[in-house]
């Protein structure tokens, strides 16, 4: 889809008669070079050659706006204008009439040229089509099916919780308007990160707080470059305590939240789901062994890049009292669901149970998804958590202590709660974990405290040139960490230079 912007008048001629002419006929048109008007041969082919169905085209007169169509035709060539017609035109495209301007709406910002196509997305022109274009679409859906779309957080204010938060207020939004994907809570123990989640799981909301929340409902054909999942409207409504239909709100609200505690266990539901499946899928392909393939590639496809140590290799629900899920190990060994290390359970119950449970358009709290995750596997699931929003239009808040997590963080998706408040897009994008440790999470000590006030007296002994005493030091140092610890090469290095 391509915007453009035109005018229908011929040429020199006062003329008035865009909307009669869109109303009874419904075309737009150019004329071509004759021996009495010199019309743009580049017009025409751009008419001709680049304009496609589906585009939208601004009608004017100068800079007064008339009409915005829609192109449903392919280009017409009537052979010669003529100028006794409504339709005077010889190239000729049917269109739809999107809407007709109305006296109160402002001027086109360009009021030269018979034809433009618009490619600059930030140019003037380009953005007064596309808001008009916008606005009539978000006219035309229905108020109703809107409620069945996506749902996101956009913002939460808390005037006054007991517990932590004090006129508390935290963005869920990219600038004001893109509802992130993604969001991680992150901060200092104390500052209220489970407490947010069980506010938002619980609508604990009271007076003076609100929720405001997305609505999102997919259109064909519509691109939206502030909305990061694509061809989508978007409207919003408050939460607030004593509104008229807070009940309802409450309600609609409370359908669209899904919350993954930290203690909660969902590998009974995760073989449940993977039973159900294969019963079904075994069915309809007439095979068991086809099914069971198609799971465990299914689990596979989700993990990828996880590195797993199982994979699927048996489903079993011949007997109802006796159904088996089983797995083996990268040394072949086979074992039941429940017999997965705690790590794999914590993986399976969270990642796999959101697939198979088919949770759609919902908003979704998680709290300490890294809980029992090797450090290899913090490092990845971020990245699993950020699919699934995405592949189905939800969005997932997370609560974290991990800093595995964190650095593996868009910087807009991280929200660090503090004493004073949140700061949004913390720069944690890739730093290393002793930064996010001490920075981010406010640890005084990233390595054991007694080590620590060692190597900073040894600084010390070396700043006042007390160098035997700061080898001894360093020597101590070495039998309990090693030599090659950085901050004890750092000392040698600092001793060797400063003797000197």
């Amino acid at each position: 889809m391509t915007y453009w912007h035109m005018q229908l008048h011929p040429y020199n001629y006062n003329w008035d008669g865009e909307k009669e002419l869109l109303e009874k006929i419904a075309l737009i048109g150019l004329g071509v070079t004759d021996d009495n008007i010199n019309y743009d041969d580049k017009q025409n082919r751009q008419f001709i050659e680049n304009m496609k169905i589906g585009d939208i085209v601004l009608i004017r007169y100068g800079n007064t706006p008339k009409a915005l169509v829609e192109v449903i035709g392919e280009v017409e060539d009537i052979g010669k204008n003529d100028y006794n017609r409504l339709d005077w035109f010889r190239y000729r495209r049917k269109v739809k009439v999107l809407d007709f301007a109305n006296e109160d709406i402002k001027k086109f910002p360009q009021s030269r040229g018979a034809l433009q196509r618009l490619v600059n997305k930030k140019t003037p022109s380009y953005q007064y089509i596309h808001n008009w274009y916008t606005q009539i679409l978000q006219k035309d859906y229905d108020k109703e099916e809107l409620i069945e779309g996506t749902y996101k957080l956009k913002e939460l204010y808390i005037k006054d919780n007991q517990k932590t938060f004090q006129d508390f207020k935290i963005d869920c939004t990219s600038d004001g308007k893109n509802p992130l994907p993604l969001i991680i809570i992150a901060g200092k123990n104390g500052t209220g990160k489970t407490t947010l989640l069980e506010y938002l799981a619980n609508f604990e909301i009271q007076k003076d707080d609100y929720l405001e929340i997305f609505k999102v409902r997919e259109v064909d054909g519509l691109e939206l470059d502030d909305i990061d999942n694509g061809n989508l409207i978007v409207d919003s409504f408050h939460i607030r305590d004593g509104m008229k239909g807070i009940q309802s709100k409450k309600k609609e609200y409370m359908e669209h939240i899904e919350y993954l505690p930290v203690y909660s266990s969902k590998i009974k539901d995760v073989k449940d789901f993977i039973l159900r499946r294969h019963r079904q899928r075994s069915r309809e392909l007439d095979s068991i062994s086809k099914a069971t393939k198609e799971i465990g590639d299914f689990i596979e496809k989700i993990f990828d890049g996880m590195d797993l140590s199982f994979s699927l290799v048996d489903v079993d629900d011949t007997d109802r009292d006796n159904e088996k899920v089983t797995f083996k190990n990268k040394n072949g060994k086979e074992f039941d669901i429940n017999n997965l290390s705690t790590g794999e359970k914590t993986l399976l119950s969270k990642v796999l149970y959101l697939y198979f449970k088919d949770i759609k358009n919902q908003i979704i709290l998680i709290d300490e998804p890294e809980l029992s995750l090797h450090p290899a596997w913090q490092n990845r699931v971020l990245k699993l958590y950020e699919n699934f929003a995405k592949e189905n239009n939800c969005q997932i808040i997370i609560a974290t202590h991990s800093p595995h997590i964190i650095y593996s963080a868009k910087n807009e998706y991280i929200r660090l709660l503090t004493e004073d408040g949140v700061v949004n897009d913390v720069l944690a994008y890739g730093r290393d974990i002793e930064w996010v440790l001490k920075e981010v999470m406010g640890a005084n000590y990233t390595r054991e405290p007694v080590i620590s006030k060692k190597i900073q007296e040894c600084q010390e002994l070396l700043n006042e040139d007390r160098y035997d005493e700061a080898e001894e030091f360093i020597d101590a140092l070495e039998v309990l960490i090693g030599a090659n610890d950085r901050e004890i090469l750092a000392l040698r290095n600092s001793l060797e230079f400063w003797r000197e």
